[in-house]
């Protein structure tokens, strides 16, 4: 008995590592058909959407799906009680088996899940295999049939879009052959193949017991026509279609409407026909876990068909596979405790089957091949993630539009008198912009055919330093072909102050220029004289070789630089004085406080993976900052004010990419809750890398 159950562990562990490992290669290649789109998916907003879906909307998808599971126990009952000398089925158990079904079902590829049902089927309500099996294949037919009609209509209906009337047609069709060939093959083809079988067998005993289990089979399909009750299983069906695909809906809408999901105008029939192309996919002979991934691409396809952006399809699926799943399981295994409860035990343990137990080299083999594959499959997906976080990038984003009414962009803010300076693509391209903070009137610093980024306010307020590409559009990811200019607010004239040069940062008396060279030097531009001076520079004065400066900040008393390394190290460091690097943990974008008070950076944590922190000097500890209720709580480029009262940033509804998502600015006095932050921009364009001046 231990082997046997240790043999058990053994497979079903073996399984979970296959499954695990083809669902993240499946979620891997959707990111991969992503990337080649051109845009990026956050699957952070899974969480996010998740947990902002309304509770009346779970509790009402809960009774839906106990509905459902009613309506199929009734059908079970009606295809299993055909036997008019066998007493019926019990209802509550019958019940209790089919939650367990539906948590189950798509645990193995192809519906071989339900199986498990044909087992707990007879050993809850002690029907026979050959009637289970029966009932579940006459299921299967039955909600195939059922669709047949349902794919007609909508390839009929006169307001549903082309694509999706132009695919449901020859699906239609497909459909209908593909039933009345089951048809065949249930009915006189099971019939008929057992007494082929008997003839070739009849010298064989081996062959006796498989053919009389067909021939049981065959009886209790034949049994379940002559008995008249497809027609009352069939409206069953329609019925447990119609709750299904309605609670699927209804998440469906829910995640829509929820944070990081916007400007997506669905209907209705063609959300049914993603959902009914989901199923098909999670139907395939395909060894998935749970049948994530195959889901998720059944479908992102039917959507992409109609037109919808591929990435929202992936996010907004996965979400809802995600959300079912937790439903379903949670309700599945309430039911699976209560099966063990009032189910018999089991007898006759005297087998240990050990013809399903392969040797002991070949089992290792299998775990070895098997762990592979799972490793290699999640090192692929996380390439894949990062890739699609970059290659967007490669490409300026569109300008986008005004995403607010005019209402909302002309309240006033209750703060300070001041302004602020922030990069833009709203006019086709990323320029430099200002806003008036008291009327949020908008102005255009700049107007050039290249990308123009990273605005920063001298302390006087009179000038602003920033970078332009050195082409049309060149990706903030690259450090090098960027050039640093000062524009004269005041007289509107442009300088050229550094070639090869990016993240320009002022001195504290706004006599020097600050800037990192071709991503490995940190200079110093007098701006009186124009003399240049390395301070730090890439494999010297403590830095390691290999690596990157990004955002570079040198301290007030110009001793020490807080720094984002990437390259042959990747981390955020303050530099001294002395040469020592001292290590500030993970994240990026640190910045010096006024007057050496603080530091500040990005890091992980948070409601969509970043949040503000703050450390004092380098010995202290990091202490959560600043988290933005969602939906715009992916935050970036956070830049106090001379004095530290107001930090001005961007957030993100789940876009990443810097110059590329949807970024909107905010204001945040300090020491305020998070909520009371003052959004800025409406804006469907990239917005980044604000700074902020207060008037005295």
């Amino acid at each position: 008995m231990k082997r046997q159950s240790a043999m058990v562990v053994r497979q079903s562990l073996l399984r979970l590592m296959t499954g695990m490992a083809s669902s993240l290669f499946l979620i891997a290649g959707l990111m991969y058909l992503v990337e080649r789109t051109g845009t990026e998916v956050n699957l952070a907003m899974v969480f996010e959407s998740l947990k902002a879906i309304p509770s009346e909307v779970l509790w009402l998808y809960t009774l839906i799906v106990v509905a459902n599971t009613l309506a199929r126990a009734v059908r079970y009952r009606l295809l299993v009680d055909t036997r008019t000398d066998a007493p019926k089925t019990r209802f509550a158990p019958l019940l209790v088996v089919t939650a367990v079904r539906n948590m189950v079902v798509d645990l193995l590829p192809a519906r071989i899940g339900e199986l498990i049902f044909v087992g707990m089927l007879k050993r809850a309500c002690a029907t026979p295999p050959a009637s289970g099996l029966a009932a579940v294949a006459l299921s299967l037919l039955l909600d195939i049939v059922v669709l047949i009609p349902l794919l007609a209509g909508v390839a009929l209906a006169p307001l549903t879009g082309p694509a999706l009337r132009e695919g449901s047609l020859p699906a239609a069709l497909l459909l209908m052959v593909l039933s009345v060939a089951a048809a065949l093959v249930l009915w006189p083809g099971l019939r008929l193949m057992a007494r082929w079988c008997q003839g070739i067998g009849a010298d064989r005993p081996w062959i006796r017991r498989p053919v009389a289990f067909l021939s049981d089979i065959a009886d209790a399909l034949n049994r379940s026509r002559r008995a008249g009750i497809l027609g009352k299983a069939l409206a069953i069906t329609v019925v447990i279609r119609f709750l299904k695909y309605s609670g699927l809906t209804l998440l469906f809408f829910a995640v829509v409407s929820g944070p990081g999901v916007q400007d997506i105008d669905t209907v209705v029939t063609d959300v049914v026909a993603a959902l009914v192309a989901s199923e098909v996919g999670a139907s395939l002979p395909i060894p998935t876990l749970m049948s994530f991934g195959a889901y998720e691409a059944g479908g992102a396809a039917a959507l992409g068909l109609l037109g919808y952006p591929l990435a929202l399809a992936l996010l907004v699926l996965l979400t809802v596979h995600v959300a079912s799943q937790i439903l379903d399981y949670a309700i599945g295994g309430i039911c699976l405790v209560v099966f063990f409860l009032i189910s018999p035990g089991r007898k006759n343990h005297h087998r240990e089957h050990e013809n399903l137990s392969a040797p002991s080299s070949r089992r290792g083999a299998y775990f070895g091949l098997a762990a592979l594959a799972l490793v290699l499959a999640a090192a692929l997906l996380l390439y894949q993630l990062d890739r699609v976080r970059s290659a967007r990038s490669l490409v300026g984003p569109p300008a986008g539009a005004i995403a607010a009414s005019q209402d909302a962009l002309a309240t006033a803010p209750n703060g300070p008198d001041g302004w602020l300076v922030w990069s833009s693509n709203r006019y086709g391209n990323h320029d430099i912009l200002r806003m008036q903070l008291q009327d949020r009137r908008i102005s255009r610093l700049t107007d050039h055919p290249h990308t123009e980024t990273f605005p920063r306010i001298s302390p006087d307020g009179r000038a602003i330093v920033f970078m332009r590409s050195r082409q049309p559009w060149v990706s903030l990811r690259d450090l090098v072909h960027w050039d640093v200019h000062l524009l004269d607010l005041e007289t509107g004239q442009e300088q050229l102050l550094a070639e090869y040069a990016g993240a320009p940062t002022w001195s504290a008396d706004g006599e020097s220029v600050f800037f990192q060279r071709r991503g490995v030097e940190f200079v110093e531009r007098n701006l009186s004289s124009g003399k240049e001076r390395v301070l730090f520079r890439s494999a010297s004065g403590g830095l390691p070789a290999g690596v990157k400066l990004y955002e570079p900040s040198l301290s007030a008393d110009r001793k020490r630089l807080a720094v984002t390394l990437r390259g042959s190290r990747r981390m955020t460091a303050i530099l001294d004085a002395t040469g020592t690097l001292r290590d500030t943990g993970d994240g990026c974008q640190l910045i010096w406080a006024p007057k050496d008070r603080f530091v500040y950076w990005i890091g992980d944590g948070g409601r969509m993976q970043n949040q503000v922190y703050r450390r004092q000097g380098s010995g202290g500890a990091a202490l959560p900052w600043l988290d933005l209720p969602a939906p715009y709580s992916h935050e970036y480029f956070p830049k106090l004010n001379r004095d530290g009262q107001y930090l001005v940033l961007g957030a993100s509804a789940g876009g990443h990419e810097h110059d590329v998502a949807d970024y909107e600015i905010f204001l945040w006095r300090v020491g305020e809750p998070a909520d009371r932050a003052l959004r800025l921009t409406f804006h469907s364009g990239n917005d980044n890398w604000p700074d902020i001046f207060i008037e005295r």
